[in-house]
């Protein structure tokens, strides 16, 4: 058996975006690898047949995305096939999958376009980045916005994964494929965050934030009359945050509200009557968000986390640590359908089989079909079958504990690859992001090299994690408090579990609000080995002023700001107590993070510096806050390097 390294990624398929054809006798998806030439990702367009379960791929440029169906035999994706040319846009084919062939050029859009929905007659709903205002023509010697300069003038004004975002709106259009006409749908200043078309074309529900100055978290929600053009407000933007419109059928829709009363809410779930514009809660609160799906670094793409079929409505929902199938009953009751193990990334559903690209038993990301009557489930697709079954792939030891307060958590714990009971061993806590987030027992690259590298590896979800209500969630005031109880009565728990851990030889590992935890914990403790802190958080005063979330997020995450209460700001900063620090420290910061600046980050690895404490800080340029779920494979595997050397330094004992 072959051990998991860094290389690896360069094994993997990742699989996404699953959708049946109209009469449900084929499904498309996404197939993307990890491209070593071009360092980068290739991404092509796979059909399935239902009834075969046979694959077959249709595309072979390695730049074909976002697929959906016009028609049972044709198709329409984007393609970045045509390139050339400075100003942005967005080309698409259409493809015969019956026929075969090669794609043909259906239509350009000129400017870059987030999703679109097909119309009919060649009109589509398209949401496109537009500036609201239009940037204002300069000479090629004059300095240029976005060339020479960035102008800021309203917040937020960068935002992760999409750079700067000033004057620039999410805007959603009717194109008309034959001339090229774009019908605006949206207001000049609205940022639209999601939009669905009804089942007969005639409606378009979207929620979005109207701003000239600052964005705010709370959303509108509108209703546009295709046939009309007249667009409806349906609820103001004054209380909630609104999101997942869906329609449910042409007269009903779904929706969510939060009334955001504390921090790690989850919202309400919604109807909307489509005729008269009259919306109501469901009858029993979810107290829970639709789409949850388990922590990573193993997925990439996306796709649909909720549907209508038979008049019964599904969706996914996180449940502990694990990513299940429910269906939700007219008065909001939940129903579970799918409870296995593991995460459903992505479904649809057709002629009474639920279709699923899901992670299984350890296994990297595979096709799944669910019968609905039968309860069956079977695994359609083997793209990453060679390398599990060629792979030293560790299963983890699920147990659960009560913390001091009397609070059931989860856990979950790897061995090392050859373990030797009696043998003394290394280990390292792994932290997720979020808080508001899961891990569980799906396959993750990092944790599986770390136990082939002999560390026994654990982890758990503390509270504010996902999963389990709103009242586990609450963490508005209570940051580095419970928290840290949490992990730190984990890491007991786990001692006096596995005595072949050697207690001196922990290290820390985690990303975001991972990275916060051990910014924290390297203050409040001196257990640990060493830590490898990742795109952190360490000064919620430059967090909260910096960042694409900070002041809105982040100072209701506080419940204060600078102003209000600098002991409050203060006091949840781990940088208050970078001078106690012992710890070896490594630092993993991408430049262009914007959710966690890379400010942080270099604040406290001066506070170790100056303390005297070994500390390093890896920046890497050009990468973002996703750097080690989608970040160019040659940076993700020398941040993993990084890391895994750091532990070998600090945290594995002398031979």
């Amino acid at each position: 058996m072959k051990q998991v390294t860094y290389r690896d990624i360069y094994e993997f398929n990742f699989l996404s975006d699953i959708c049946y054809s109209p009469n449900g006798d084929k499904a498309l998806f996404i197939k993307q690898n990890a491209c070593e030439k071009k360092n980068g990702y290739k991404s092509y367009i796979w059909m399935l047949d239902v009834a075969s379960g046979e694959t077959k791929q249709l595309t072979f440029g390695g730049e074909e995305r976002a697929a959906k169906w016009m028609d049972n035999e044709n198709i329409l994706f984007i393609s970045t096939r045509n390139k050339g040319g400075k100003a942005p846009k967005t080309d698409y084919f259409k493809l015969n999958v019956c026929a075969g062939g090669e794609a043909a050029p259906a239509f350009t859009i000129p400017e870059k376009v987030v999703s679109l929905e097909v119309l009919g007659d060649d009109k589509y709903l398209a949401a496109i980045i537009k500036h609201a205002t239009g940037k204002e023509e300069r000479g090629e010697e004059e300095a240029m916005d976005g060339r020479d300069l960035l102008v800021f003038d309203e917040i937020y004004f960068w935002f992760n994964g999409q750079g700067v975002r000033n004057k620039l709106r999410n805007t959603l259009v009717i194109f008309d494929a034959k001339t090229g006409e774009q019908k605006p749908v949206s207001q000049q200043f609205t940022n639209v965050a999601g939009a669905a078309v009804s089942p007969d074309k005639k409606h378009i529900l979207f929620t979005g934030t109207t701003y000239e100055n600052m964005s705010t978290r709370e959303g509108a929600l509108f209703l546009y009359d295709v046939e009309s053009g007249e667009t409806k407000t349906i609820i103001e933007q004054d209380k909630y945050a609104i999101g997942s419109p869906f329609f449910m059928d042409n007269g009903k829709a779904f929706f969510t509200i939060n009334d955001m009363a504390f921090n790690g809410k989850n919202p309400y779930f919604c109807t909307l009557d489509v005729a008269t514009g009259a919306w109501a809660k469901m009858d029993v609160w979810a107290d829970s968000e639709v789409g949850g799906a388990v922590g990573t670094d193993c997925n990439l793409g996306g796709g649909m986390n909720k549907k209508m079929y038979e008049g019964k409505f599904y969706a996914t929902k996180s449940v502990w640590g694990h990513s299940h199938l429910i269906e939700i009953a007219p008065n909001g009751e939940q129903i579970p359908v799918i409870t296995k193990d593991g995460s459903i990334n992505a479904f649809d559903i057709a002629n009474g089989k639920v279709l699923m690209v899901a992670m299984r038993d350890r296994k990297l990301v595979e096709i799944y079909s669910y019968d609905l009557a039968t309860g069956e489930e079977k695994q359609l697709t083997t793209f990453n079958q060679e390398y599990h079954d060629t792979h030293q792939i560790v299963d983890p030891e699920y147990f659960t504990f009560m913390d001091r307060d009397g609070v059931e958590l989860d856990g979950w714990v790897l061995k090392p690859v050859g373990y030797e009971p009696g043998k003394k061993y290394p280990a390292i806590l792994e932290m997720h992001g979020g808080p508001k987030a899961i891990f569980g027992s799906v396959f993750h690259h990092e944790m599986q090299i770390l136990a082939n590298m002999g560390y026994f590896v654990f982890w758990t979800n503390p509270r504010g994690s996902d999963g389990r209500g709103s009242e586990f969630a609450a963490m508005t005031g209570n940051l580095g408090g419970i928290d840290f109880n949490d992990f730190m009565d984990f890491t007991d728990e786990v001692l006096k579990r596995y005595t072949d851990i050697d207690e001196k030889r922990v290290g820390i590992c985690g990303g975001s609000y991972g990275g916060f935890m051990c910014n924290w914990m390297i203050g409040h403790t001196d257990r640990y080995a060493a830590a490898a802190s990742q795109r952190s958080i360490s000064n919620y005063f430059t967090k909260s002023l910096t960042t694409d979330i900070g002041y809105n997020h982040n100072m209701s995450q506080l419940d204060s700001d600078p102003w209000k209460s600098f002991d409050t700001v203060w006091k949840h900063s781990p940088l208050k107590n970078g001078h106690l620090a012992k710890t070896p420290t490594l630092f993993i910061q991408s430049d262009e993070d914007y959710r966690c600046w890379m400010s942080d980050a270099l604040q406290m690895f001066s506070a170790l510096k100056l303390n005297g404490v070994d500390s390093k800080v890896v920046l890497f340029h050009g990468e973002n806050h996703e750097l080690s779920r989608s970040g160019k494979p040659e940076n993700r595997i020398t941040r993993l390097t990084e890391i895994c050397e750091w532990f070998e330094k600090y945290v594995k004992p002398v031979k």
